[in-house]
């Protein structure tokens, strides 16, 4: 069946949802980095999960969802281990030092993971030779990233040993996200509501960031956190959870994979801009360099996929 021709209120939701996608999921890590600034690492992903999740759970119950079984409960669990609870606890942890724009950098490089996990794990196709050379560039971007002397580790406070760990576990970060979502998404087990899966996994991973959190004394600490730190957590909730994730959704629904995964390249250079702009982030030509290299390895694994 043919879809309808867009009227121009269409058009104009359809932009702002790009326009989500593409501003509010970049920012998420400068965002990150002014929350977990006074907020306890884990205390703040425990709430940022637990809200959202919550949110998105309510969002899919309001347009008819059926409720959960205990399979789904079981997939969201699991998958939610992994995408949020570990891979989120990663990169708040490696932003520690990592300045926001070299996260995103390396966590960009997802679309190269979902390739490889795809075929190892899944049982899908075997990379292309196209799409291999576009992984091993945006492997190289990040390298140049991490070892060349313009990341200059020292400018963040951290030995050169902590800055490559720091970055080592921000890889990590995105490749079991990754995982995660493919756990998800190709298990006969999930939600199929797509909003009520994410939420179950965001309010999985966030009950264990919670109980991790009480278990270290965090909640003792809740007095010490900054105003600025708290609006950092209600953005990540309200528009880098709640808002983008609706968007990227409704996006999926009307508009073809190809244009919707142009998030991808995006989203770092969004981020390089605002840790530049207002976290006072240096961009060196080692920067540019490394960016435009992954930004180039995402297009060409995107495009040679569609």
């Amino acid at each position: 069946m043919e879809k309808n021709v867009l009227k121009p209120a269409s058009r104009v939701t359809i932009l702002a949802c790009y326009a989500a996608i593409y501003f509010f999921w970049g920012s998420t890590y400068l965002g990150i980095s002014i929350s977990i600034r006074t907020a306890p690492i884990f205390f703040a992903c425990a709430v940022r999960f637990l809200i959202a999740g919550a949110a998105l759970v309510l969002i899919a119950f309001s347009r008819g969802a059926r409720k959960p079984d205990s399979a789904n409960l079981i997939i969201a669990a699991k998958s939610g281990f992994l995408a949020f609870f570990v891979s989120f606890g990663l990169l708040a942890w490696a932003q520690q030092i990592l300045p926001s724009s070299t996260a995103a950098l390396i966590v960009s490089l997802e679309p190269a993971w979902f390739v490889l996990f795809d075929w190892l794990f899944f049982g899908g196709n075997k990379p292309r030779p196209r799409i291999i050379a576009a992984q091993v560039i945006g492997f190289a971007g990040c390298a140049v990233l991490v070892f060349s002397e313009g990341s200059s580790p020292a400018l963040y406070g951290a030995s050169r040993a902590k800055y490559v760990i720091s970055a080592l576990a921000a890889a990590a970060s995105g490749f079991l996200w990754v995982y995660g979502a493919l756990l998800s998404s190709k298990s006969k087990s999930a939600h199929p509501d797509s909003a009520m899966a994410s939420g179950l996994q965001m309010l999985s991973g966030g009950l264990i960031f919670a109980l991790l959190s009480g278990a270290l004394g965090d909640f003792s600490r809740i007095g010490n956190i900054s105003a600025e730190s708290w609006l950092a957590l209600l953005y990540l909730i309200v528009f880098g959870s709640i808002i983008s994730y609706s968007a990227y959704v409704f996006l999926l629904r009307n508009q073809p994979t190809s244009k919707v995964s142009t998030h991808s390249f995006v989203n770092p250079i969004v981020a390089v801009a605002l840790g530049w702009a207002i976290a006072g982030e240096s961009i060196t030509i080692f920067t540019v360099i490394a960016a435009s290299l992954i930004v180039i390895s995402v297009a060409g694994i995107i495009y040679s996929k569609n």
